[in-house]
């Protein structure tokens, strides 16, 4: 906006003394569109280019075309302003910009631990799986071998569908500088991605969900008690160990809240062989180059997501969760047809899966919250 201080008001040879109707009538955005179309001004901008060419100065004529300065200062006029739709506003565009601000969403950690994945699953799938081995006995030279027979039970997997739908305009495909189509896809599938975590740690094992973590029969238990503690985190790697699912090659790992991370960020380390000079916290920290802001539990990466309910610390060893999925793993399915009277589309996409734990006691799962 002109202010008084950018001209020399007691200079009125600028002004024509336009009266506040003409000045109401006066476009200057009608003026600049017959300047780029070639063609001269008319009408009440016609009227005051000519005034003002006339050189109230006594200087040269105005060159181009002139604008009084009753339509331009503001204490002579109305303000041309952004606000006022009729008053500026109608020249201000809004560019949207081609990509969408992503949502905040939930974290994914068990793939990231070492979760199993088998996709391109078909039929159902049957795990054998031994309960007990032979029985290996001593004897003397010439005793006799008592027969013993190992026992088999079957885990068994099979589809579970995922699903979620979005409905949209064929205007918004028209007229928006976004690619609708493409960024709705890659949100479901995102969501998708997010559900299926779910499932791994909390699924029901009801209402068509898969059998999660949390709900396997035979998983342990821990109970803090209280604050967590150095013992108590050790006490998750014995629960473990007491069972022989310690194995060698596992992926071992936490994943808990939150809340959980920040509480255990602030317990210092107690017991034998622990150094009380610099305080060591229950939670540390990766090296510089990790970009998961994973942590440093007893030695096992940690990771946080808020699809961890009541602060529940999970602790095991990845590799023995099975994520199965059928088919394509997300199947997208674009429909142009069934609104069509609508002038509306719909893209569903549909994913399969079901989720199983080899060995239950691979896993310890707290009873209480670890965020106390």
């Amino acid at each position: 906006m002109i202010t008084d201080t950018d001209f020399d008001i007691k200079n009125r040879s600028a002004f024509v003394g336009m009266a506040r109707k003409d000045i109401n009538r006066y476009s200057v955005a009608r003026l600049f569109r017959s300047i780029e179309r070639g063609r001269e001004p008319e009408g009440i901008e016609a009227e005051m280019h000519q005034e003002l060419s006339r050189s109230k100065l006594g200087t040269a004529s105005v060159e181009g075309v002139g604008i009084p300065w009753d339509v331009l200062a503001p204490t002579h006029t109305r303000d041309l302003n952004v606000n006022t739709f009729g008053q500026g506003g109608a020249f201000v565009q809004t560019d949207v910009e081609p990509s969408v601000i992503p949502v905040l969403r939930n974290k994914t950690t068990a793939i990231r631990l070492g979760a199993t994945v088998w996709d391109g699953l078909t039929g159902n799938v049957a795990l054998p799986r031994e309960t007990a081995p032979a029985t290996v006995s001593a004897q003397t030279e010439t005793g006799v071998t008592v027969p013993s027979t190992q026992t088999l039970d079957q885990i068994l997997m099979s589809p579970k569908r995922a699903t979620a739908s979005v409905q949209y305009s064929r205007q918004l495909v028209l007229q928006s500088s976004v690619a609708v189509e493409n960024w709705i896809r890659a949100d479901l599938a995102a969501q998708v991605g997010i559900k299926l975590d779910y499932f791994i740690l909390n699924g029901q094992g009801a209402a068509s969900e898969p059998t999660g973590i949390l709900n396997t029969t035979g998983i342990g238990s821990l109970l803090f008690g209280g604050p967590a503690s150095w013992q108590t985190l050790l006490n998750f790697e014995a629960a473990l160990a007491t069972a022989n699912a310690d194995v060698p090659d596992g992926k071992f790992g936490f994943v808990v809240s939150p809340s959980t991370r920040n509480r255990w960020k602030q317990i210092a380390k107690t017991g034998t062989g622990v150094s009380t000079t610099v305080p060591i916290f229950l939670w540390e920290t990766l090296g510089p180059n990790d970009a998961t802001n994973d942590g440093n539990v007893n030695g096992y990466r940690a990771a946080t997501t808020n699809q961890v309910f009541n602060n529940q610390a999970f602790f095991g060893n990845w590799a023995e969760v099975i994520l199965g999925m059928w088919g394509r793993g997300v199947d997208v399915i674009v429909n142009p047809f069934s609104l069509d009277v609508n002038a509306e589309m719909r893209i569903t996409v549909h994913t399969y899966a079901d989720v199983c734990v080899r060995h239950p006691v691979s896993f310890c799962v707290s009873a209480d919250s670890g965020a106390q």
